[in-house]
C-alpha cells in the first residue's frame, strides 16, 4: 500500500505577510506610507484580528514595519537596511564555481505589457512591454535544481525566440553592454504551489528557497525582476562575510 502525502500549507497569516511584503517591495507603499488599519485587513483578508496581527508582528521583526502608538503603522525605510552586492553571479557562473554546468531543461517566453506593480518595479512607463522568461534549471545529468522567472523591458534587439535564452542569461545581455553590478534581494524558506511544484518535480509538500531579486545594470538605467524557487534538498545559498 503506497504512503499518502498529506499536502502542506501555509499558515494564513504567513500567506498575508507574503502579500503585505510583496506590496511593499514592489512599491504599492512607499517608505513613510501608512498601511490599512488592522480592522480593514482583517475585512479585506477575512481573518481574524489576531492573524492580521501576527503578519504583522513578522514584518516589523524583519525591519519592513513600525508601529506608532496612536497613530498606526507605517513603512520603514526598509531599503537602508538592504546591502546591495557589489558583483552579481548568474546561476550558471554558481554552479561553474562548484564545479557543476547548468543546463536549461525548459524555457517559456511572453510578452505582454507593464501593469502599474511591474513598471514599478522596473522603472518603466505603465504600458511599456516587458518579456517574461520561464525556465527550468539544472545541472548537466538531470537534476533539476530551479525554476526562475525573469521580467524585464523588451526593446527591439531582444530575441523573443524561447531558444535563444538556454544558456547564462546575464552573458546573453552583456552582449548589449547590460552589466549587472548591485541588487536587492531576500530569500525564504516556503512551499510551492501545484505549478511550482511540477515545474521542479517535487512534491506540494517538499520546500523551497524562494528568492526575489531585483538588479540593476551598472548605469541604473536597466532593471531586472526575478523569482526563482530552489529545491531545498539540491541547493545550497553559500554567504561570505
Amino acid at each position: 500500500m503506497q504512503n499518502q502525502i498529506t499536502k502542506k500549507t501555509l499558515p494564513k497569516y504567513r500567506e498575508i505577510e507574503e502579500d503585505l511584503r510583496y506590496k511593499i517591495l514592489f512599491g504599492h507603499w512607499k517608505p513613510g506610507d501608512q498601511i490599512p488599519t488592522e480592522n480593514e485587513l482583517c475585512e479585506q483578508y477575512k481573518v481574524s484580528r489576531i492573524t492580521i496581527r501576527k503578519a504583522i508582528n513578522e514584518l516589523e521583526n524583519a525591519g519592513y514595519l513600525v508601529g506608532q502608538s496612536g497613530r498606526g503603522t507605517f513603512i520603514t525605510e526598509w531599503q537602508q537596511s538592504l546591502a546591495e552586492k557589489p558583483t552579481l553571479k548568474s546561476f550558471t557562473n554558481e554552479m561553474y564555481a562548484l564545479g557543476k554546468k547548468a543546463i536549461t531543461v525548459d524555457v517559456e517566453l511572453s510578452v505582454s505589457e507593464a501593469d502599474k506593480i511591474m513598471a514599478g518595479i522596473l522603472n518603466i512607463p505603465i504600458g511599456h512591454r516587458i518579456i517574461q522568461l520561464k525556465r527550468v534549471r539544472a545541472i548537466e545529468g538531470g537534476v533539476i535544481i530551479g525554476y526562475s522567472i525573469n521580467s524585464f523591458p523588451f526593446t527591439k534587439d531582444f530575441s523573443t525566440d524561447p531558444k535563444d535564452y538556454l544558456e547564462s542569461f546575464y552573458e546573453y545581455l552583456q552582449k548589449f553592454g547590460i552589466f549587472f553590478t548591485s541588487a536587492i534581494d531576500y530569500l525564504e524558506a516556503t512551499l510551492p504551489s501545484t505549478e511550482i511544484a511540477e515545474k521542479l518535480e517535487i512534491e506540494p509538500s517538499d520546500p523551497v528557497l524562494k528568492s526575489v531579486k531585483i538588479s540593476h545594470s551598472t548605469d541604473r538605467l536597466f532593471t531586472e525582476y526575478n523569482i526563482c524557487y530552489y529545491v531545498g534538498s539540491e541547493y545550497r545559498y553559500y554567504v561570505k562575510y
